[in-house]
């Protein structure tokens, strides 16, 4: 398995999904940030009123200063990766998911059937002869080399996969017949 191919594998959700990322980092990034920056705790309410009047130490343990620092890197760390698919997401919008090219370059090539409906997905066999079925997004569809190209109608599909991650794939647009037999990109 190629560390580039997982590293690939990794954005291309986020690059695929792009309205919903955008959303969900939007609304959520600000709420991340504001709980990492609780690093230390507090005493409660109770315990700064025994303090005043001396029925308890004002000294927070060090098992509850640990738990704190622990809690404010994790969300840090959480902040930082919603913030990623945020900026993956936004660029994913303006140009188009971002991983495309690459995995059209470094994918193998699959026969792919729609499925019905609007959730049917695609449904296509690996070279390793498992039968993998991904959805396909409306808003931003993985087609390459063409980037609007509308494949919901079409009744067989070419798609490039990653060979180690078969869920990262695109619909190529070059190869791809519609339900009249003509080709997708004219």
């Amino acid at each position: 398995m190629n560390v580039l191919d997982t590293l690939i594998w990794l954005v291309n959700y986020p690059a695929t999904h792009a309205y919903e990322m955008v959303f969900l980092g939007a609304f959520s990034a600000l709420g991340l940030i504001g709980a990492s920056r609780s690093s230390t705790p507090k005493l409660s309410r109770l315990a700064q009123l025994r303090a005043e009047r001396g029925q308890a130490p004002t000294e927070i343990p060090a098992r509850v200063r640990v738990g704190a620092a622990i809690k404010a890197w994790f969300f840090r760390l959480l902040s930082i990766v919603v913030l990623s698919g945020l900026a993956i997401g936004i660029a994913s919008l303006i140009f188009g998911p971002i991983t495309r090219a690459y995995i059209f370059n470094n994918g193998e090539q699959a026969i792919a059937t729609q499925g019905d409906g609007l959730n049917g997905g695609i449904t296509f066999t690996a070279d390793d002869g498992e039968t993998y079925t991904v959805n396909l997004p409306f808003f931003s569809p993985p087609t390459y080399p063409e980037r609007d190209a509308f494949v919901s109608g079409a009744d067989q599909l070419v798609v490039r996969y990653l060979p180690g991650h078969p869920q990262a794939y695109v619909v190529d647009t070059d190869e791809s017949v519609d339900a009249w037999g003509d080709p997708i990109s004219e």
